[in-house]
């Protein structure tokens, strides 16, 4: 793998995440705002620090490349469930969010599938373990 490839990886985890940070910090200064839109929708307000957790907490991890396939997959599901729990009925402002979170979903399961790249910390964790393989780089199969 070269050196811009790897630069792609560390970009596009950064890229990945940079909303759902940003939205996580939001969500911690504006708390009571956020449990009452939770509720409106139905969600018990017990699940917002669960989701400040996954979407500060994930960010970073996958920011650094670390646990990045396992967060992503929760990311990925997140993604989903907050789109049908919060835009419901696909009328075009909550379709336009809609599928900004199904393009989010698409992102981070490409992660699942590829891994965070060489530059990252799992791929040193797996390196420091003695794995043969490329940790955290899917060869490409073109």
């Amino acid at each position: 793998m070269n050196k811009s490839l790897d630069l792609a990886y560390v970009v596009a985890r950064i890229l990945a995440v940079g909303l759902f940070f940003t939205s996580g910090a939001e969500k911690i200064f504006q708390y009571s705002e956020n449990v009452s839109v939770m509720a409106q929708n139905g969600v018990p307000s017990f699940f917002l620090p669960l989701v400040i957790l996954l979407e500060v907490g994930g960010s970073i991890a996958i920011a650094f490349g670390f646990l990045t396939r396992f967060t992503s997959v929760f990311m990925a599901a997140f993604s989903i469930i907050a789109g049908f729990l919060f835009y419901q009925g696909f009328t075009m402002p909550h379709l336009i969010v809609w599928l900004k979170n199904a393009s989010c979903a698409a992102g981070f399961i490409l992660l699942v599938i590829n891994g965070p790249g060489r530059w990252s910390i799992d791929h040193m964790i797996s390196l420091k373990l003695g794995n043969k393989k490329t940790a955290g780089v899917q060869k490409s199969v073109a």
